[in-house]
Parts: structure tokens; sequence; C-alpha cells
């Protein structure tokens, strides 16, 4: 008689269901606990049996053969077992996870030996494996429950392909549920070649490549990274695939390299007819999509406009950059307005770089100096503004952006038209809305209203406390041309609050503090020993000696300044 007939004669013919939520647990845990007692032990022959509370059984492994018996599963154990003489039996009950079970130990009546110590280390074996599945099933459920928190998409496929975890990320991204994904190959999912066979080809990692996938009729553009997932042993056993959309992976460089508008319309200071004339139509180009074009000299506040018209705009979401077109070489500002592909030239970053079209998209970009931009740069700005797509260096894909352009100069564009250094077609283009920011000349009382704001402004942060600008040093600032507008003005303010010992601004201490004209050079004739010699003593102690400072505040060059200290003996 074989071993299946001689066990056989102890279960019934009849067949029960033994349907509950333990089952793949309960055979993980009784494998793991049969296998590591009978090491232990020198049982040669025997069945262990588990069944529910019922007597249907749900495994059943053999000793002799060291490996689960099947043809048992479901049979009912027989009454009759206890009570032939062939047999010894020995049975022990236990708990998995709220439901109970029965262990049996079956052997001939010769070969029982320990058989109680060895199934109370079965049964104990089988609650102690579960209950550490238990836990670690609680700590799975736990980074589960985490990553369906996290903003990034996640996604797991196995050696073969295919999907078998995503997150809720993934989801929501991907405009899907787990049905459509769960269980299906990539190749079936996607068009083109996923990125995710080739990390389980190449087994390396991929990081942060912009990739363009095509997924239930739907274009997808995202950053992504691939990662391939070893067994214990070292063979690849799957691929962890994280990707965010384009749009995030732009919002979050933006935050971290403070692509924001700072400035609104409350930060332009001034009441002159001017300035607010100038505001109340900045408001109604805020209003609008179209291209504006600021105008105006060096330091009257272009950008500050622009950043307030962002600010006011449906944009103030998005982000603000800027970019000064004067500031690169005409190599390098190509790549930095359309980014590039990786390999597009030497040096290129692995992985290639978004241009600053693609990360100002749902906000604005402010080109500055633009009357410096070459003519080839033109000409593909041109075709931005009028297609809304750009292609990256050493590129094909046509990215479509969504952009707002402020550009500002210093220069006559109709100038540099009748020049041919500016093209035509582009400056209308760009004269869509146009703004002049006033000279600061020409504001007239908004010099004093600036020079107190930024005084307070500069004192309240040196801890200076109040202080006042005396009426001839207010004479002295309206009757300055100020070449350097409201820019020159703050920096002049701020080197006088610096030097003034009390708590008036008078205009012996803005001459100290650098204002020039006509009106000073006459002071400096007027008693020229006396006057410089005192003036240069007061300010060398004040800049502690630093020559160059000293220079600069009087405004003269450093070869002068030491003929002069030469002369009146200051050391």
């Amino acid at each position: 008689m074989n071993r299946f007939d001689f066990y056989s004669r102890f279960f019934s013919n009849e067949h029960s269901s033994y349907e509950n939520g333990s089952i793949e647990l309960l055979r993980d845990c009784f494998h793991f606990a049969v296998e590591n007692a009978c090491a232990k032990e020198s049982l040669e022959k025997g069945l262990v049996v588990i069944s529910n509370e019922d007597g249907c059984v749900i495994f059943a492994y053999d000793f002799e053969i060291n490996s689960f018996a099947h043809g048992y599963e479901g049979r009912v154990i027989s009454d009759g077992i206890y009570e032939n003489a062939d047999i010894h039996v020995e049975s022990k009950n236990l708990s998995l996870d709220h439901d109970r079970y029965v262990v049996y130990m079956i052997t001939g009546k010769n070969e029982h030996g320990s058989i109680d110590v060895l199934l109370e280390n079965i049964s104990n074996m089988i609650e102690g494996c579960a209950n550490i599945s238990k836990k670690h099933s609680s700590y799975g459920d736990m980074v589960l429950r985490a990553l369906d928190n996290v903003n990034d998409a996640i996604s797991y496929c196995d050696k073969n392909g295919y999907v078998r975890y995503a997150n809720k990320a993934c989801f929501e991204i991907l405009e899907t549920n787990r049905e459509e994904l769960f269980g299906h190959n990539l190749v079936e999912l996607t068009s083109g070649k996923p990125m995710l066979l080739e990390v389980l080809k190449n087994k390396k990692s991929i990081i942060d490549v912009d990739y363009f996938v095509k997924y239930n009729d739907k274009k997808f553009h995202f950053i992504n990274s691939g990662y391939p997932v070893y067994s214990d042993e070292g063979d690849v056993i799957g691929a962890i695939d994280i990707f965010r959309s384009i749009e995030r992976s732009r919002k979050l460089a933006n935050d971290i390299a403070g692509y924001r508008a700072f400035f609104t319309f409350d930060n332009i200071i001034g009441k002159s007819k001017k300035i607010v004339e100038l505001i109340d139509h900045a408001k109604l180009f805020a209003k609008s999509n179209e291209t504006v074009l600021v105008l105006g000299e060096s330091g009257t506040g272009k950008e500050l406009v622009a950043q307030a018209i962002h600010n006011y705009s449906d944009r103030k979401e998005g982000p603000f950059i800027a970019l000064n077109c004067a500031n690169f070489p005409n190599e390098l500002i190509d790549s930095e307005l359309f980014g590039y592909e990786e390999g597009a030239f030497t040096g290129a970053k692995k992985g290639g770089k978004q241009g600053k079209f693609e990360l100002a998209s749902g906000g604005t970009l402010f080109l500055d100096e633009i009357g410096e931009m070459q003519i080839h740069l033109q000409a593909k700005l041109l075709r931005v503004l009028e297609t809304m797509c750009i292609a990256r260096i050493g590129g094909n894909n046509q990215v479509k952006i969504d952009v707002r352009i402020i550009a500002a100069t210093n220069r006559s564009l109709e100038k540099l038209v009748e020049e041919g250094t500016f093209r035509r077609d582009l400056y209308y283009r760009l004269k869509v809305l146009c703004l002049e920011t006033p000279s600061l000349r020409e504001r007239g009382e908004d010099v004093i209203f600036l020079a107190e704001y930024f005084m307070r402004k500069i004192a309240d942060k040196s801890g200076k406390g109040l202080m006042i600008i005396t009426d001839s040093a207010k004479k002295a600032l309206l009757e300055y041309n100020w070449p350097g507008n409201v820019r020159e003005l703050e920096n002049l303010i701020s080197r006088a609050v610096f030097i003034c010992k009390g708590d008036e601004l008078t205009e012996k201490i803005l001459f100290k503090a650098g204002i020039k004209g006509s009106r000073y050079d006459e002071i400096i004739k007027k008693d020229s020993i006396k006057i410089n010699r005192e003036i240069l003593v007061e300010i060398m102690s004040e800049m502690n000696g630093n020559k160059k400072r000293v220079a600069e505040t009087i405004g003269i060059s450093r070869p002068t300044l030491y003929k002069m200290l030469k002369k009146y003996n200051i050391d």
C-alpha cells in the first residue's frame, strides 16, 4: 500500500469548502513552520495536516518526501481516524487572524516518537510566523498609504513588464484606474518603447529624462526616472517608475530657483501725474495676455512695472522669469531661451535642459534690454510669439508653451529698426501694448517723496530711528538732474543714512554721500582748501580709511584722491 492510499483511509470522501481571508498567510506560515520543525527532528515518516474547525483539510505535508502532499485538500477528516490501530494521531488547536484551525500529526504506530513536541513546535511556529507577517503587513499598508499621499506618480512592473502596482497620483495623472493598469504589459499600454523596459534590459537606472508618451489616445509629457529592483540574490525582479507632469516639474524648478514676482503696484512709489497714468495703464494691460513693451531710461523701474503687471494678472500664480539679453554671449542666450537636448553640443547636460520659455510656461517671461538681442534670435522670438511653440536645440519635438512676454529696453527701437539692427516685424509685434516709465527728473515732487520713503526704510533697517531731510537738502535733491533715476536716488540715500551721525540729512551729508552737479562744483570752488580738507577728513573717518570708497563717494578718481590727500597732508 502506498503512502497516499495508507493515509487516505482516514479521510472521508466528502468534500467541503474552506474560504477564509487568511488562506495565503496560512499557507506561507504552514510551509515555513513544517520545513523548519522537520529539520530539527528525526521523524522520517508522517503527515501533518491543517484543517478548519469543521475538519476540512486545507493543506497536508508529507515528511517522507519533504513536500506538500496533494489530493487531500478539501476532504474531511474521518471520525475513525482516532480508532485505527495502525496510526498515532496528535492534534492541537490554533488561532490565526481571528480564524480557528486544527493541526494534526498522523504517523504510523511505531513512528510517533516525539510527535507531541514536533506538533508543539509546528503550532508555535505557525502562530509566530503569522504574527510577524501581520506586523509586516501593517508596515506595508502604512507604506502604501504614504505612497498614495506622494504627489509624484509611482508604479512598479515585474521583470516581464507587467504592471503590479501604481499609487494614487499615477491614476490621477494618467486619468485611469486600477483595472486599466494592473496586470497589463507596458507594451500594450503605451505607444513607442516604454522606458522601464530599457531599465529592465540594461539593469541600469534612468534618471530625470524628458519623456513623451501616448496613453489612452492622450499625449503626456513627463519628467521620468526608472530604477531596477533586485532580489537578495542580485537578480533584477522588476522596476520602479517615478514621474511627474512637466507642468509640476516646472513649478518646482521655479520655486527652487526663485522665479517669482515680488513687487506689486503698491511698490511703485509716487504721486505725480505721470506715475499715476503709468499705473492706470499698466493695470489695464495686466488683464490682457498680449505682449507688453516697457520703454524707459536705466533705473526708472521697468522690471518693477513688469512684476507688478504679472502679479495683477491671472498669471500671478505662475512663474515670473527675467532674462537680461545683454548679460549672455550670443552662443549662450539661444540655449538659455530655448533649452537643449542631451548631446546637442559639447558640454550639454545629461538629460538636456529646459529653457526659459518652457520654465515660464503658465506665467510671464520678462526680456530686459531686448534691444541687445542678436538679429538671428529676433527671428526665432518672432516665431515663438506667433506660434507659441518652441523646439530645444538639438531636438525635433515642438513643445507647446503658454507664456506672456513683457520686453523692456532703454534704447530707441525705432532708431535700431532704421539702422537695420532690429527687425521691424518684431518691433511691431512687441509694441502691441506699450508703456513708458518716466525719468525721475520728470516726476517733480516724487523725488522728495521717494527720498523720504527710502530714508525711512533704510533707517528702520539699520536701527537709526526717525530721521528728517532738511529744506536745503530737499532743494538740492530737486535741483539735481538724476541721470541714474530712482536707482541712483536710492543708492545716494542709503549712503547718506549710513554716514549721517545725527537725525537730519543735510545738504552737506548729501554731498558727502556723492551727489554731483554744478551746484557742488561751486561749493568746492568757493573755499577749496578749507572745505575740501574738512570734507576729506570726515569722509576718510566715516569710511575707515578705505580710499576706494572715499573716491567713489566724492566722485573723483583714486589718483586724484591721492593728490588731494598729499596736498592737504592727510594720512
